[in-house]
């Protein structure tokens, strides 16, 4: 099976490294370690059967010759998943009804088509090495492709092969291609990112990092006020002039703030506001709105950046003794680095 998973990967890899570009990247990757194209030795290779690859490549032969194919399975899965053409640098911007016309478009489903020739080829070669299933997705992770691309991009293939080979796409020889796409998406699922790990391009939080800390954050969240005074009270005690930001508790000693009406008025207002930016997380124009105003608000008061990353490894000391666990910890520092960077961005 890991023989076949990752020969599969090969091919369909030229996919997903050319949708990863960054921007403005010209050159499209594909990458095959194959070394030999072995004829099929007649054994059982873990999930796939010698008659499952062969049926496979039977099928595949049959497909390729049609030149219309590649292009057919690349055209319906941006049409069918829009927002994965931006990911396409060379035809991000190209009407989906010029695509088919259009030399870039063309060229990558070709490369496409050319990864997979080779890699069907190759599926009894025992010259691909296990390991390098998790290199491919592990290099494949800080990209942004997903298991559910494979999935949707494996259906589609799966889709134009039945209609090219009409009754010569037998149940049997779907089930091969089925059995080949399932092993495929679970061999790299545990490497590459899943959607809650894909972070908003705007408030740069992940859905994951959002639900681990509003969660943490809900067992807590009464006792806020008491959370804040104690952050400000080490503040003040670590870095006295940061105290002299607040006039009305400028000159009141540390120890005797408990209990002012001013300071406590204060440590309400902070633990309001950082109780609202958790909340909006979910909601990103609310949270971009709470952000702004923050920035606004005390970049006028003159108030520098350290004062936050200091409020935010404090807040982080807290809650590691207040039993949050160390994922949600992580959750809580990408978190606090986006709400500082977005109030006090780095000059």
């Amino acid at each position: 099976m890991a023989s076949f998973k990752i020969a599969l990967l090969f091919g369909v890899v030229a996919f997903v490294s050319a949708c990863s570009q960054a921007p403005g990247t010209t050159t499209t990757t594909m990458t095959t370690t194959v070394t030999t194209v072995s004829a099929d030795d007649g054994g059982e290779a873990g999930l796939l059967s010698a008659h499952e690859r062969s049926l496979i490549r039977k099928t595949w032969d049959q497909a390729k010759k049609d030149g219309d194919v590649a292009p057919q399975v690349l055209f319906r899965f941006v049409k069918a998943h829009p927002e994965y053409q931006k990911m396409f640098s060379k035809f991000a911007n190209v009407p989906q009804a010029e695509l088919l016309s259009n030399g870039n478009f063309l060229a990558q489903a070709y490369t496409i088509l050319a990864g997979l020739n080779v890699v069907i080829q190759s599926l009894s070669s025992q010259e691909l090495m296990a390991n390098q299933l998790n290199a491919l997705g592990g290099a494949h992770k800080p990209r942004g492709a997903t298991p559910v691309m494979f999935e949707q991009f494996g259906g589609i293939l799966e889709e134009v092969l039945g209609e090219e080979l009409g009754s010569g796409f037998t149940a049997e020889a779907r089930q091969a291609w089925k059995n080949g796409l399932a092993a495929l998406v679970a061999g790299i699922s545990k490497n590459l990112k899943k959607a809650e790990d894909l972070a908003d391009p705007q408030t740069k939080l992940t859905p994951h990092q959002i639900q681990d800390v509003q969660r943490s954050w809900e067992n807590i969240r009464n006792g806020r006020n008491a959370i804040v005074s104690s952050i400000f009270v080490k503040l003040f005690k670590e870095t006295p002039r940061i105290q002299k930001f607040f006039a009305k508790f400028a000159n009141v000693a540390v120890d005797s703030l408990a209990g002012n009406a001013e300071y406590e008025k204060q440590v309400a207002l902070v633990a309001d506001r950082l109780d609202t930016m958790i909340s909006a997380m979910g909601d990103k124009l609310q949270l971009l709105g709470n952000v702004n105003y923050m920035r606004y608000t005390h970049t006028e008061r003159g108030i520098p950046r350290a004062p936050w990353e200091d409020f935010s490894r404090l807040l982080l000391d807290v809650l590691g003794a207040k039993g949050v666990s160390s994922d949600d910890l992580d959750s809580w520092k990408g978190v606090l680095t986006v709400f500082v960077n977005g109030i006090s961005p780095r000059s």
